[in-house]
């Protein structure tokens, strides 16, 4: 078994978990598990986001991005 902890949630939400398992027929654990791993990608993917948009307002460095991207495009080349 792994480890476990309790954590307090409303009980609005402890609703919503237990109708969201019951919808999926998976444990509530297994559905507030998701919810982080979704979270957590939420949240990378916008980090990744907020970094090439601050890249974009420098054109200088953007166009060292493009201008690497271009070196290794033919690199890629070399796998197909």
């Amino acid at each position: 078994m792994k480890d476990t902890t309790t954590i307090r949630v409303s009980e609005a939400t402890r609703t919503k978990i237990a109708l969201l398992a019951a919808a999926m027929g998976r444990p509530m654990t297994d559905v507030v598990s998701d919810a982080v791993d979704a979270l957590e990608r939420k949240l990378f993917f916008a980090d990744v986001n907020a970094r090439y948009a601050e890249l974009r307002a420098d054109p200088q460095a953007w166009a060292e991005l493009e201008a690497e991207r271009a070196a290794e495009e033919s690199a890629l080349r070399d796998v197909e």
